[in-house]
């Protein structure tokens, strides 16, 4: 039971994202066998019902500065990205603000299932502390009286077990988080997904649909998900019927030996509705043909109207030891290739008639735990993705991940940095010089090695880390500029100091610094290196 609670409330680090991890099965899941156990007469009996609340706060210092308005209280986007909420680095120009979230997930398993079947529903409360008060909207609420309506969704559905065993069949229906690992997000830590599949480089929100899990010979996941809607004919040819994009998902992994993984994967993305779908609704359209997404999530922008189309993504990755039971070096990693064609519904008027997809991927990490528990760990880690030269012609050669369709869709989660790629403990706020793995579409060399220490065992832990981007494909020029720009996009020096108040209960200091490359040349609002102060606080109660 306590191992359980230990594993949910790991996964809940998820809820500092867009994508959000969910609980695992509450323990009326385990009645029977708590009922037919001897010697246990002093232990209380599996609740039915759990209530899990997860709270986190962060106030930021920083010359990086977004407009938050375009989405109502969020700043996301790369550095210098004049559309989006064009983040800013400007000499003499800084920022600072709290942002705060709570999160209550609750679980219900009643006895009378006889294990069968969990419901689980979880929300979310975010907001900019001072910002907005008395009305109604998302991401809003912390101004003086507060009395906000800001109550959003996050996964709401039923974990179906046939055999009665999760760990062997898992159908989950409804809206559930949504990850590029094979795992089953509602009971795997967060700190095992983000170092396993594709890290969330390619996928990591949340989605309605059904899912499969077993764990039967392997682990194996398959997904069918409606990412999207739209009424695409209905102006043109009357026609009211709502068109979908579709997500579907095949994974498989094997352990090749104990605590070694290696998996394989194949994808199937089909969008119907023209470009005519939503990632903000009534304000930010998704797709490739979306013109204001890029700027808010770091994609390629392509001049193609009212693209219909077809995306496959087919990839191989491997984990090994990542949990440190069986030694003390750990390794993961993946590569992944993705390819398609879009086509236009008004080729006549659009600048592509077609646009073919076909970019590469790769990824690799390795870790050493040098000393007396696994907070003591030296990491090294590169990312690669294939970059194009020329994102106005038909054929497109980079990374294509979820966020051409979410805001975001993916979130890289184990880098490590704070500015060179988005610090990921955060709220409203997701900036960084690269926040897509394809870098707008140019490409993505980058190397990162950090080094962590506990310096109270279990108690106090300081990680120092520094990374370096480059793009594989040399950048088109700033809007207005003449300037010639480079492909060296940065090198970051950071560290972060945590501290652990209590059980569950941590207080962070994190700072970094991004000495800017030849990439911001001729940028007329990235004029500055970035720097950036963050001060955490975070709560699991259970």
């Amino acid at each position: 039971m306590k191992r359980g609670a230990v594993a949910l409330a790991l996964g809940l680090v998820g809820v500092a994202l867009p994508a959000a991890a969910q609980s695992t099965p509450v323990p009326g899941l385990y009645y029977g066998d708590w009922y037919e156990e001897k010697n246990r007469d002093e232990d209380a009996k599996p609740r039915e019902l759990t209530l899990i609340n997860y709270f986190f706060t962060r106030l930021s210092m920083t010359n990086e500065v977004g407009d938050p308005a375009g989405l109502r209280g969020v700043a996301l986007g790369p550095i210098g990205s004049p559309t989006g909420s064009a983040v800013s680095v400007e000499p003499g120009r800084s920022a600072y603000f709290i942002e705060q979230r709570w999160i209550p997930v609750i679980e219900y398993s009643p006895f009378f299932v006889d294990g069968l079947a969990s419901f689980r529903a979880q929300f979310e409360v975010d907001f900019l502390w001072g910002r907005s008060a008395n009305t109604i909207g998302q991401n809003e609420g912390g101004g003086f009286n507060a009395d906000q309506v800001n109550i959003q969704t996050k996964n709401v559905n039923v974990a179906i077990y046939p055999t009665r065993a999760p760990a062997q069949l898992t159908l989950l229906v409804g809206t559930q988080p949504v990850y590029d690992t094979y795992f089953d997000p509602t009971r795997t830590p967060l700190s095992d997904i983000i170092r396993t599949g594709y890290k969330l480089a390619f996928l990591g929100s949340d989605a309605t649909g059904l899912s499969v899990f077993s764990s039967y010979k392997g682990h194996a996941r398959l997904s069918l998900m409606p990412l999207g809607s739209a009424q695409a004919d209905r102006a043109a040819r009357n026609d009211p019927r709502l068109k979908y994009i579709w997500l579907a998902m095949a994974d498989y992994a094997y352990p090749v030996r104990p605590n070694t993984n290696v998996g394989v994967s194949a994808w199937y993305l089909r969008d119907s509705t023209k470009g005519d779908a939503y990632a903000f609704e009534g304000l930010v359209k998704s797709g490739p043909s979306s013109v204001g997404l890029p700027g808010f999530v770091g994609t390629a922008r392509f001049p193609i109207e009212r693209p219909t189309g077809d995306v496959f993504w087919l990839g191989a990755h491997f984990n090994h030891n990542i949990d440190f039971r069986l030694g003390r070096f750990g390794a993961s990693g993946f590569v992944m290739y993705n390819g398609g064609q879009y086509r236009s519904d008004t080729p006549d008027t659009s600048v592509l008639d077609t646009l073919d997809i076909s970019g590469l991927s790769a990824n690799l990490e390795l870790m050493y735990q040098w000393g007396r528990g696994p907070a003591d760990l030296v990491t090294l880690e590169g990312m690669f993705t294939t970059g194009d030269d020329n994102l106005a012609d038909e054929r497109y050669t980079s990374a294509f991940t979820l966020n051409q369709y979410g805001l975001p869709g993916a979130v890289w989660f184990n880098h490590k940095m704070l500015i060179l790629f988005p610090f990921t403990g955060t709220v409203n706020n997701y900036t960084g010089a690269v926040t897509d793995i394809s870098n707008q579409g140019y490409g993505l060399r980058a190397g990162i090695a950090s080094a962590a220490w506990d310096v109270i065992p279990n108690k106090l832990n300081l990680k120092v880390a520094t990374g370096i981007a480059t793009s594989g494909a040399t950048p088109e020029p700033w809007t207005g500029s003449e300037v010639r720009r480079g492909r060296y996009v940065g090198t970051e020096v950071n560290a972060e100091l945590r501290y652990h108040l209590r059980y569950l209960m941590t207080a962070g200091v994190h700072a970094g610094y991004l000495f800017r490359g030849s990439f911001y040349d001729g940028s007329p609002t990235v004029r500055s290196d970035p720097f950036a102060v963050f001060t955490t606080f975070t709560w699991y109660a259970f």
